[in-house]
């Protein structure tokens, strides 16, 4: 009895060594649900991939989306000033040139006033004509304006039919007219209607007595 025990004991441990010293092969579902995990991890790992190559992409896009228009707006913003700078100057300097060398406005012909002659100004302005009656009785050769006493540089052509101070044809005669002075010692006079020109004067300390 002992010796049937000790060899079926001995029997029994040699076939498990021998169980234990062979592979077993895997049966065929334990392949197919590791392959099946393998796949889901790939098909994972792949996704995960393409997401995160998907986000930038989009994220390029919209930087670059955002940073056109602000280059597009920077750009006008630039270059306004400079064109804003070029057309303000020579509008400015046309406008200040224009008003400085736009003309007076012609003199008009001008009548005797019977409530006397036009008073005179105490310090003339510098181009600005002035009505002035001249008295010329004893010819257009001195005038006196503004507190001076100015000469006609040459003959100055009376036409005939002056009016006076006291109607047309009475003494003394007078032209009606404007003085303008047109520097530290120079003037004119002109009459449209009665002088042909301006006649030029000149500032004289002294003037003749009338004959």
């Amino acid at each position: 009895m002992n010796d049937f025990d000790g060899r079926g004991q001995e029997e029994l441990r040699s076939g498990l060594k021998g169980l234990a010293d062979q592979q077993v092969p895997v049966p065929a579902p334990v392949r197919e649900v590791v392959e099946r995990g393998r796949r889901r991890r790939r098909v994972r790992v792949a996704g995960a991939v393409t997401a995160v190559v998907a986000c930038a992409v989009v994220a390029g896009v919209l930087s670059g989306s955002q940073s056109a228009p602000d280059e597009r707006r920077s750009a006008p913003a630039a270059a306004g000033p400079t064109a804003s700078a070029t057309s303000a100057e020579p509008t400015v300097s046309v406008a200040a040139s224009a008003s400085a060398s736009a003309p007076a406005p012609a003199p008009v012909r001008r009548e005797v006033d019977p409530a006397g002659p036009p008073a005179q100004p105490g310090s003339p302005v510098l181009g600005q004509a002035y009505p002035f009656d001249w008295g010329v009785h004893c010819g257009a050769r001195y005038l006196w304006f503004s507190g001076r006493i100015w000469q006609a540089q040459g003959e100055v052509s009376l036409p005939p039919g002056l009016p006076g101070v006291h109607g047309p044809n009475s003494a003394p005669l007078v032209v009606p007219g404007y003085v303008t002075v047109t520097g530290a010692d120079t003037a004119r006079f002109e009459a449209p209607g009665y002088l042909r020109e301006p006649a030029a004067l000149r500032a004289v300390a002294d003037a003749p007595l009338c004959a």
